[in-house]
């Protein structure tokens, strides 16, 4: 808990001319309400049950779903029944000087972009009761999607004590999130960077762009910046731009970042000049990125891990937003995180942390997710194509319940302080149960709420012998964060980390019905940077195909596919499955002999990823292809 109250700001103001901040509290030291600060819960209301870590609070800290923004403070206007929220949080008191230039600034998001909560600010000076906040708020506005940073002149408040105030004043909405909460002096002409992008990793000979992120903490609008980039070598640039006092612009340095091998640069970055002269602060003008490039570039799965519970009526979306996702989107992978049912994995649901329900984490790197087909494409869209630093593959080996996993990254980048695991996330298909804990609330039937995948033709609560349950979440191997160990911490272009995991499949579960998705986890910020998904299912994923010398072509097809391998005079069973162990083509051969190319006809698939097995007398060998 930061919480900075520097009331000797106006002496401080004589002696030196960077800015100075008199009031911080960036509330990253717990969930707790911080130390002379209060809240009030004016509107009584009970939080609808998935808000229930509110409790009966207005505010609460939480932790940000972006991880740069760390711990929040949120309220919820997310009722049960609905209502109208009047949530107040306010400041301890700050003494403003009687001299100099002074302003308020606070970072401020609605969590989900389709349910924005509206809200206000005010100032008092008489005290920091509800009531003493009677006035016109200096901010009333409603909220975005992303984190925004508001200020506010404090002029008329020089020489005097003040309380700031927060207000909730939404209907039905969902969470508002406040951050980073500063009184700070303004300086004539102050550019802040607060953050450098360029993409982290990308193909060698590539143009890469640098985007500065930079905001006008002065009094003076902006129209030129110095900035320079360094990797070894200067790249310095003075750059046109426009920046109002007080806003914040994205600023692209001119000179591009191109590497012909694959090679990991550490950039530091620096505005030296603002408007040709002097920035008057020049401690908040610097910065750090980096850079890899890859020999080649893998392929990319997208992975959505869905927060649902069969007691949540509107959950039905997420399955039907899921089936839809699998059968058009060849590098999608869902798992349903199960909550507060018999199908919940109590490690996985923590680890998950949803703060509502339907929720989703896409990579988690999108945390606290939209639930729907709308949102799932437009997810996988955006990170389908990302560059990854390495390719994920497995092999299985099956001997009656026990499976083994050999799970393996290959890096196609040299990267020095790597810090990456490997894991399993185990999921079962057409999973169904007999108690009332497998019955789906429905809020979908009768058709009031429109179509939803046939849900609106099934009743309010549907029986669980009508249910069945598919990507269900049922085991971490290595745990939700990976296996410690299992890749090195450094790597160069080419390195294999593998691991083995091991897994016994329970008597309950159907071992064809399951699929081992293996992931590679980024410790640094938990991103699942790549996956994998293999089958459990009969023919397993043999580590021998190269001994018949199988191969499988054109990959990706639309039409069809040749299977090539070397025959030796025996009976040949080719199999083609999805992802969940269903067989969908087969066919016997009998006494093949030599080189021998089998074509399987595929235009009548659903676009989507396939294994393809040739097994003969007890062994199998196995090949992935993606159906266009």
């Amino acid at each position: 808990m930061k919480n900075s109250l520097l009331l000797c700001g106006a002496l401080l103001l004589g002696t030196s001319a960077f800015s100075q901040t008199i009031f911080s509290e960036d509330f990253n030291a717990g969930t707790t309400l911080p130390t002379g600060w209060a809240q009030y819960n004016v509107d009584g209301l009970t939080p609808a049950a998935t808000m229930a870590f509110m409790g009966t609070n207005a505010w609460v800290g939480y932790l940000s779903t972006d991880p740069t923004q760390g711990n929040m403070m949120t309220s919820t206007s997310w009722y049960t029944p609905a209502g109208t929220s009047n949530d107040w949080l306010v400041t301890p008191a700050i003494v403003i000087p009687a001299t100099g230039s002074f302003q308020l600034s606070f970072d401020i998001q609605g969590q989900d972009p389709s349910y924005l909560d509206s809200y206000e600010v005010y100032i008092s000076t008489g005290g920091n009761a509800v009531a003493n906040f009677a006035g016109t708020p200096v901010i009333s506005a409603v909220s975005t999607g992303a984190w925004e940073k508001k200020m506010v002149d404090l002029t008329p408040y020089l020489g005097q004590t003040i309380y700031v105030a927060f207000r909730n004043n939404s209907t039905d909405k969902f969470r508002l999130n406040l951050d980073n909460v500063k009184v700070r002096t303004v300086l004539p002409v102050d550019a802040k960077l607060n953050s450098v992008n360029v993409v982290r990793y990308a193909a060698v000979n590539t143009n890469n762009t640098l985007k500065a992120s930079v905001t006008n903490e002065g009094s003076t609008a902006i129209t030129s910046l110095t900035i320079n980039w360094n990797d070894g070598t200067d790249h310095s640039s003075v750059i046109t731009t426009s920046i109002a006092a007080g806003q914040t612009a994205v600023v692209n340095h001119p000179t591009t970042l191109n590497y012909a091998t694959a090679v990991e640069k550490n950039l530091t970055v620096n505005i030296t000049n603002v408007n040709g002269g002097t920035d008057g602060d020049m401690t908040n003008n610097s910065g750090t990125a980096k850079i890899n490039t890859l020999s080649q570039l893998p392929e990319k799965a997208v992975v959505v891990e869905e927060g649902t519970g069969t007691w949540c009526q509107w959950c039905p979306r997420g399955a039907v937003a899921m089936d839809y996702m699998y059968s058009n989107y060849s590098k999608f992978i869902g798992i349903a995180v199960h909550n507060g049912d018999p199908m919940a994995l109590a490690e996985y649901d923590a680890g998950a942390n949803f703060s509502g329900f339907p929720g989703c984490n896409v990579d988690r790197v999108i945390l606290d997710g939209t639930v729907s087909q709308q949102a799932f494409e437009t997810y996988y869209n955006d990170r389908k194509d990302l560059v990854v630093p390495a390719s994920i593959g497995a092999t299985v080996a099956i001997s009656g319940a026990n499976v083994t996993i050999n799970a393996k990254a290959t890096f196609k980048t040299p990267i020095s302080a790597a810090n990456f695991r490997l894991a399993v996330v185990i999921v079962e298909n057409n999973v169904t149960g007999t108690g009332p804990g497998y019955n789906q609330k429905n809020a979908y039937a009768g058709g009031a709420s429109g179509p939803m995948g046939g849900y609106e033709n099934l009743p309010a609560t549907v029986p669980a012998a009508q249910m069945v349950y598919n990507h269900v979440g049922r085991a971490l191997l290595g745990g939700y964060n990976g296996q410690a160990g299992s890749v090195p911490a450094t790597v160069v272009d080419g390195t294999e980390a593998a691991y083995t995991f091991n897994y016994v499949v329970p008597a309950t579960s159907n071992r064809p019905n399951m699929t081992a998705v293996v992931m590679l986890i980024d410790q640094n910020t938990g991103e699942i940077i790549n996956a994998y998904a293999t089958a459990l299912s009969s023919l397993g994923a043999s580590t021998l195909t190269e001994s018949i010398n199988m191969n499988v072509y054109p990959n990706p097809t639309s039409e069809n596919v040749n299977v090539s391998f070397e025959a030796t005079g025996n009976d040949y069973a080719i199999t083609m499955y999805d992802l969940q162990g269903k067989v969908v083509k087969t066919q016997d051969y009998k006494n093949l002999d030599g080189a021998q190319t089998i074509e399987l006809g595929v235009s009548d698939l659903s676009a989507g990823t396939y294994l393809i097995s040739v097994a003969t007398e007890g062994s199998s060998f196995t090949q992935q292809v993606i159906v266009k």
